[in-house]
């Protein structure tokens, strides 16, 4: 026997055209649109449907449980156990049959029976087992920092995911990868959802405000209880599973988005694509911002090894969204794309490019206007329009131009190029490796009298980073931040002709008056670090 989620258009192709509860179990589907949580999953006999059962998360409540007429007891408990494994609150149902069944599965009777079109309905009960392990966010932040870091295999955590029945498959997802720019993308997408009235959640990483916007909906950050809730239900199988901090993260991140009823969940990936934790989800499209030479003690030394990584997010009949125009890497994507038989969509040329306070280009017809004067934003930007317009001509979606234009237009990231102050004018941004570095020497040259300060993680390339930012001023300060990957500014600063301050704290303080343009970059770690600081010291100056 074998346990199918049947959500969505797969209930409607795989299930027969007649058993009864069918019309029923579709109605609950349906709802799911209207905020509504319902799961429903088929228990098969090779690819006979012997059983269905239909459940709101939210309410923890089973609304449908059929079985054919020559039942077996072990299809009901499957059923059962399945609808207990997702839920987190204590688990509700009206029996009209088998009450025996519900009691040795654990169910008790908490009210008086009611009739309904002259059938009888008994409420019952199952009391969940929760623990108090954890009583707020921060005592399970704790708890998931003291598990091993990402593991670079998915075995274990496919597994969990597996015998708890794949819920993240319910989901409507778009999963990004990349070198540089997939927050930003996911932005752009996130925002012209937003304008056009869906309800987004977003998983990005790392954190730049507070741990808890890794995963977020509709730009608020995830409930702190729902949180703690969710680790107390399912630590013990996430030691006994031996699932690592990020897959932790991303499960919580799918768990949450099934109970709030989202309509689409966009999924930065973390590192890689093949073996990242993300790559359990079944996207409608799957996107790459670009290949660069990053992370390359993982991924490999060359285009070709880092492309092929990262086109392990390519699923069969998935197509795939690419803005990079690298031959070498190309011809990954297109065999990747050929072998699971989807489709390698480009980018295109973008058309009248005006660099200024606003970037200003043309793209397919649309005269776009991006609230950042970083050029780079035109690449991450265009790749979120043909997403847009791919899973509209899909049908997938729908907005208007104006959600498009003005989507782009008001979207902000924070940490990616971004004003914290106009006079005098002050820059940070997330600069992390030579990529980044390469597109942030583009957007500031337009600026004059440049001071910048700058911190990195050792894995990086920081000599050419360092050589890269001098080609824009000599007037740069090398810092330290507290991170186990961080740098010191010793061995950051070598003997280029740079400034070394190890207190980022001090070197901001001296830099806060420059009457030119202050540049704060590096590692997204450290950008995490100084903005805080800085938006403290911008409004009580």
């Amino acid at each position: 026997m074998e346990i199918k989620l049947l959500n969505g258009k797969q209930l409607h192709k795989d299930l027969p055209l007649q058993i009864p509860g069918k019309d029923k179990a579709l109605h609950l589907l349906s709802q799911i649109n209207d905020g509504k949580t319902v799961l429903t999953y088929g228990a098969f006999d090779q690819d006979h449907l012997t059983g269905m059962i239909c459940f709101d998360l939210k309410e923890a409540h089973i609304y449908l449980l059929w079985l054919e007429q020559d039942r077996e007891a072990s299809v009901f408990f499957k059923l059962i156990e399945t609808a207990e494994n997702l839920c987190k609150d204590d688990l509700s149902v009206y029996a009209d049959y088998d009450l025996e069944w519900y009691q040795q599965a654990g169910f008790q009777r908490y009210g008086e029976t009611f009739v309904i079109h002259g059938k009888e309905y008994m409420p019952m009960i199952k009391k969940m087992k929760k623990k108090k392990q954890f009583v707020n966010y921060e005592d399970v932040y704790d708890f998931i920092n003291s598990q091993k870091d990402r593991v670079y295999s998915l075995n274990n955590f496919q597994r969990f995911m597996e015998d708890l029945g794949n819920p993240q498959l319910a989901l409507k997802c778009i999963h990004i990868g990349g070198t540089n720019g997939k927050g930003s993308t996911t932005n752009y997408i996130k925002e012209v959802l937003l304008r056009a009235g869906y309800r987004v959640g977003t998983f990005t990483s790392p954190a730049l405000k507070t741990r808890l916007d890794v995963i977020r909906i509709n730009d608020e950050n995830i409930d702190e209880q729902f949180m703690v809730a969710i680790a107390n239900r399912y630590v013990d199988r996430w030691l006994a599973y031996e699932i690592s901090l990020f897959e932790i993260e991303v499960f919580i991140a799918v768990m949450y988005y099934l109970y709030k009823g989202v309509d689409i969940a966009v999924f930065e990936v973390g590192l890689g694509g093949e073996l990242d934790a993300t790559n359990i989800i079944y996207p409608l499209v799957a996107l790459n911002t670009n290949i660069g030479l990053d992370h390359i003690e993982y991924l490999g030394n060359s285009y070709e090894s880092i492309a092929s990584a990262k086109a392990g997010i390519i699923k069969d009949g998935v197509d795939f969204i690419t803005g990079e125009n690298k031959q070498e890497c190309l011809n990954i994507f297109r065999e990747t794309c050929e072998k699971h038989h989807s489709e390698l969509i480009r980018v295109e040329r973008v058309h009248d490019i005006q660099d200024g306070e606003n970037v200003k280009y043309t793209y397919k017809g649309y005269n776009i206007i991006l609230d950042s004067p970083a050029l780079y934003q035109i690449k991450n930007s265009a790749l979120a329009i043909e997403t847009l317009l791919y899973l509209k001509d899909k049908n997938e979606i729908s907005f208007c131009d104006d959600d498009l234009i003005y989507g782009l237009f008001e979207a902000k990231w924070a940490g990616r190029f971004e004003k914290l102050r106009d006079e005098p004018l002050i820059i940070i941004d997330g600069a992390h490796n030579r990529e980044g570095v390469d597109e942030l020497y583009r957007a500031a040259r337009k600026f004059h009298d440049l001071k910048i300060i700058f911190s990195a993680l050792k894995d990086k390339d920081t000599d050419y980073m360092i050589e890269r930012l001098l080609e824009l001023t000599y007037d740069i300060t090398v810092c330290e931040f507290e991170h186990p990957r961080a740098q010191k500014a010793a061995l950051l600063a070598k003997d280029y002709p740079v400034k070394v301050k190890p207190d980022y704290i001090s070197a901001i303080d001296e830099a806060f008056d420059h009457q030119g343009t202050l540049l704060i970059t590096g590692s997204l770690y450290f950008i995490s670090k100084v903005r805080p600081y800085l938006m403290k010291k911008i409004k009580n100056s």
